[in-house]
């Protein structure tokens, strides 16, 4: 059977959201018989659809607002939508981002960029004291000898068994772009590492403070130890805990967040000393610090290889575009990083799929010159 894939694809928006016309419904249903592909992308958009992540996702959208935005990009497309109102939670999942992605139907192959951090490499490594990089896996399982230390990888997981004498030793762990990577500290402290980020560490912890140093983002579950403080530098602030959890977001040394899980911590800048509570984040820009209630979900949303969104602007999800796909990007038309979305990306699909459902929803357009994203 053969069909126009673009118009199917807009019609299973329309199945999805209740709008779709009786006549128009037997032509997609006809293909969802006959075509495996599109079988394909109405089976994905069911599945992510019906999860807790996407419920809950939905539950928090203003419906409202969202509707709002999203009539006039319905209407300028060549078919007007008349959706329900109680279907716009669905409509603005699927048609601003698709968060469970849609099929792409060309295949062509995404561009690669250079990564931003200046510790990420296009590969996943791990530099020793004396500088020697260790390349990873973040599949395989392995065991590496460097010296005193054992190296054991498995998965995306490093953990190690290092002597007490080389504690005057560190190392640092760098994660590229489109990756996540977990490691396990001599005493017990996980530390999950998101892309393009890296962490400085010890082999083993001795004096008063338990000292890493972090660029990027990081989720820490910090082992219990009353009589050795485990203490985060990151950018220009310090975070304190004795054990608890809590996530770290430095991709910028001037801004930092701090959100705190579980336990308590605590944040400073010289002088300026903030308290957390769980439930609570703590923002360091322009010299001072700023602190509000988090919402956990879409905060450690990364941890799952997604990030989620509600009303940011483009010009920031062109950062976490450039970040795990390392691509870099570029507005054509400057007004459009102003442009808001809700919505998710994930970083295990290809990233057309999600430039894709954009250009269906809201006509924002992209294009690659070279290795660079142009979007216009």
């Amino acid at each position: 059977m053969e069909v126009n894939r673009e118009h199917i694809r807009a019609l299973l928006f329309e199945k999805v959201t209740g709008s779709i016309s009786e006549e128009d419904d037997r032509l997609v249903t006809a293909a969802i018989e006959n075509d495996a592909a599109v079988a394909d992308m109405w089976n994905n958009i069911r599945e992510e659809l019906d999860n807790d992540k996407s419920r809950r996702f939905m539950a928090g959208i203003d419906e409202t607002r969202s509707w709002n935005n999203i009539q006039p990009q319905l209407r300028s497309h060549s078919k007007v939508f008349l959706l329900r109102k109680w279907r716009v939670a669905a409509a603005v999942v699927l048609l601003i981002i698709a968060a469970g992605g849609i099929w792409y139907f060309s295949g062509r192959n995404i561009a690669s960029g250079p990564a931003t951090l200046p510790l990420a490499q296009n590969t996943l490594l791990l530099r020793l004291s004396d500088g020697k990089d260790i390349p990873l896996s973040a599949s395989a399982s392995n065991t590496i000898t460097a010296g005193a230390i054992k190296l054991v990888t498995s998965g995306n997981r490093l953990t190690y068994t290092a002597p007490e004498n080389t504690a005057d030793e560190w190392a640092t762990l760098m994660v590229p772009g489109k990756l996540d990577y977990k490691i396990v500290l001599k005493d017990g402290t996980e530390v999950w590492l998101n892309s393009l980020s890296s962490l400085r560490f010890p082999y083993a912890f001795k004096g008063g403070n338990r000292e890493v140093y972090l660029s990027g983002e990081a989720y820490f579950k910090v082992a219990k130890n009353e009589q050795q403080p485990f203490i985060v530098h990151a950018g220009e602030i310090k975070v304190e805990v004795l054990g608890t959890t809590f996530n770290i977001h430095a991709y910028e040394p001037a801004k930092v967040t701090t959100s705190l899980v579980d336990g308590v911590v605590i944040s400073s800048r010289k002088d300026i000393k903030v308290k957390l509570s769980p439930g609570y984040q703590s923002v360091y820009e322009n010299g001072k610090f700023v602190t509000t209630s988090f919402d956990t979900y879409n905060t450690l949303s990364w941890m799952d290889g997604t990030t989620h969104f509600r009303d940011e602007k483009l010009s920031s999800i062109a950062v976490i575009i450039s970040r795990w796909f390392e691509v870099p990007v570029i507005f054509d038309n400057p007004a459009l990083a102003n442009e808001t979305l809700s919505g998710a990306i994930d970083k295990r699909k290809p990233l057309d799929v999600f430039l894709t459902n954009i250009a269906i929803s809201s006509g924002v357009q992209y294009y690659y010159k070279g290795n660079v994203l142009h979007l216009k």
